[in-house]
């Protein structure tokens, strides 16, 4: 196993971000498994610091534009996306 150094680490840890397609598939793999569980409704989590408000912008529009209802709120460092269907 190859260790990173710390400064490595925290380059990668600042150059990450999410894209919309990535933040639209975590919130479609969660709304598929929790269907499947009998729940209504998701919360999906994530560093505030790694997405943009474009990007969630186009996630909300998104689901929307396909029935969902959607609310996201920024509490701390995470941004959550609540939606109901």
């Amino acid at each position: 196993m190859s260790l990173i150094s710390v400064q490595e680490a925290r380059e990668n840890a600042d150059k990450f971000s999410l894209s919309s397609d990535e933040m639209l598939n975590e919130v479609a793999n969660a709304i598929s498994a929790n269907s499947k569980l009998g729940k209504t409704e998701i919360v999906v989590a994530f560093l505030s610091k790694v997405v943009d408000q474009s990007e969630l912008n186009f996630v909300e529009k998104s689901l929307k534009e396909k029935g969902y209802s959607v609310n996201s709120s920024n509490i701390e460092d995470k941004i959550y996306i609540k939606v109901n269907y």
